[in-house]
């Protein structure tokens, strides 16, 4: 059975606790008022990469979770982020358990690659924004 993107809207989506302590950290350190704007930073981050991430959750413990509407907003929105994902997966059909382990995986590796972003960027918002946008700039001549 096909997952719409109703589901979509009503799943609950984590990473790994440590990611989303992470996560918490930048979202104090950019200013951002919600939660899943430095997890979106963070899935757009490893969607650009070709690499499928891969992430053993059993050991790590789970983060807290933020429901499919919030993390990827509606409509178009959120059409655009699952097609991302599941198109980067290379997946004709994904299920509920396998579109939240890919984003969890996702929201893993890119949080921690942005964390890198940011030492790199001498803690400099700036630099770091620049440094993000060389990023896709790279991705884009590809």
């Amino acid at each position: 059975m096909s997952l719409s993107l109703t589901d979509v809207v009503r799943c609950d989506f984590r990473t790994s606790r440590a990611a989303d302590e992470l996560n918490a950290r930048f979202q104090g350190l950019l200013g951002l008022p919600h939660r899943y704007g430095p997890a979106r930073l963070a899935l757009g981050r490893s969607l650009g990469l070709s690499t499928k991430p891969t992430l053993e959750l059993t050991n790590l413990g789970l983060g807290k979770s933020i429901r499919g509407e919030h993390l990827f907003g509606q409509g178009l929105e959120l059409a655009t982020w699952t097609c991302l994902i599941v198109q980067h997966a290379n997946v004709a059909d994904v299920s509920r358990q396998q579109l939240q382990a890919l984003v969890a995986a996702h929201w893993h590796r890119g949080i921690y690659l942005l964390w890198e972003d940011w030492k790199a960027s001498g803690y400099e918002f700036d630099k770091f924004v620049a440094r993000l946008v060389r990023h896709s700039q790279n991705k884009r001549s590809t």
